[in-house]
């Protein structure tokens, strides 16, 4: 009986254990989850980060030239015969200073570098303003990804919905043919004919299956879970149609200085202008003041004395290629200025596509709702009809077709809608 009693209890465990797994190991997520996974994990996200704080230490290292720059130096040395030698009316010869030692510390502090410690920290808050704006840039593009996906993953499971709701009508038609059969009413070629579409059905699951099974993997990989694939997604598709998404519009020009691209456009003109400064610092002088305390052993004795000191350096040579240098850097700033204005433009043009892409896929969802409801009543009809024996199989398979090929394209309309409203709020800088 014991046997028995753990035979029992070891059938059960094996039963239930795969179904606790499966439920441990699914994650089910919503939109807001999955976008929020994404840009904490997603690997590109964290370069992001990382440039961030690379260009916080660029800055943090430009603002150290504003301090006095301090050096050590000491060294001893021994000659093989004396530095400093006189002849003395040519009768003595005298040798100094054969072996000696020198040692001393010094401070500068740049007082005039021409401009070039003030804008070089000025380029490098340019660049650090530019890598947050990169993350911003980068935060879009997975946000942009993850909703695509999402929503993609959403239409295909609702087109499995819509699949399995087809199989099952079919399997009921089946079984009233199969009677009908039976009884003589019709003949065997109308089962045959019942029996090949939902055949097809089921080899169409076959390949929704794998395809939902890819992008599981994508979404789970892109969300930081890695590529098991196995997630699940709160997914739905609304009976009625969203409203018109008129409370999201907004005027180009108004949006035009939101968007990233736009202000990575200005950062570009702004650094290109630094960059012409500081290369007319080069070719001015510098002008450093300093203090130091020095020590010296070269006679025999201990010396150490301090000393201010003024250190000015001019070029002289260096405006001759200095001139071109200065000339290209103003090219470059005049192009920077003309991309500005160029892609300004380009960008409201874009703008501009992302809504109409919004609003088509609106109205599309509008006309295939309406294709719902004229397809459910001509399946509806057509049922009554060949029960009534007033139209053959063929037509009611037809309309059966007709009412599934309807749900799945209000299905992918609806989630064309979601991804173009995304892309239109991220390219409106929203």
């Amino acid at each position: 009986m014991k046997i028995k009693i753990y035979s029992f209890i070891f059938l059960m465990l094996a039963i239930i254990s795969p179904c606790i797994a499966q439920n441990e190991a699914d994650t089910l997520l919503t939109l807001d989850q999955c976008v929020a996974m994404a840009l904490e994990n997603n690997l590109q996200g964290k370069n992001a980060r990382n440039d961030i704080e690379t260009a916080i230490g660029l800055r943090k290292e430009a603002f150290t030239k504003y301090f006095p720059e301090v050096a050590a130096m000491g060294m001893a040395f021994w000659a093989n015969h004396d530095i400093l030698q006189y002849n003395l009316l040519d009768i003595v010869e005298l040798g100094l200073i054969k072996r000696g030692k020198v040692a001393g510390v010094q401070a500068l502090q740049p007082i005039f570098t021409g401009g070039l410690i003030i804008n070089a920290n000025k380029l490098a808050s340019v660049g650090e303003e530019v890598a947050r704006i990169r993350h911003e840039q980068t935060t879009n593009e997975l946000r942009l990804t993850t909703e695509t996906l999402f929503w993609k993953l959403n239409t295909l499971k609702s087109s499995m919905s819509v699949l399995e709701a087809a199989v099952t009508f079919l399997d009921t038609l089946e079984m009233q043919v199969k009677t009908a059969v039976d009884a003589g009413l019709v003949t065997r070629n109308d089962l045959l004919k019942v029996q090949l579409k939902r055949n097809n059905y089921m080899a169409d699951q076959v390949d929704l299956q794998n395809g939902i099974i890819l992008v599981k993997m994508l979404l789970s990989q892109y969300v930081g879970l890695g590529t098991s694939g196995n997630i699940e997604i709160i997914s739905y598709t609304p009976e009625e149609v969203p409203a018109y998404p008129s409370d999201i519009y907004i005027p180009s020009e108004n949006a035009l200085s939101l968007t990233p691209d736009y202000r990575l456009l200005e950062k570009n003109v702004e650094a290109k202008k630094l960059e012409k400064r500081m290369e007319i610092g080069i070719n001015l002088p510098d002008i450093a003041l300093g203090a130091g305390w020095y020590y010296h052993d070269l006679l025999k004795q201990n010396h150490n004395f301090g000393a201010i000191e003024l250190a000015v350096t001019v070029p002289l040579t260096g405006w001759w290629s200095g001139a071109y240098a200065i000339k290209r850097r103003d090219i470059e700033l005049k192009s920077a200025q003309n991309d500005l204005e160029d892609y300004s433009q380009k960008l409201q043009i874009e703008m501009q596509d992302k809504w109409n892409n919004l609003t088509a896929a609106h109205r599309k969802m509008e006309i295939e709702k309406l294709g719902i409801e004229q397809s459910g009543e001509n399946l509806y009809l057509n049922r009554m009809y060949y029960e009534a024996g007033m139209c053959t199989l063929s037509d009611l398979l037809e309309a059966q077709t007709g009412r599934k090929e309807a749900e799945d394209r209000y299905v992918s309309a609806y989630g064309n809608f979601c991804t173009a409203k995304a892309a239109y709020l991220i390219a409106t800088g929203r």
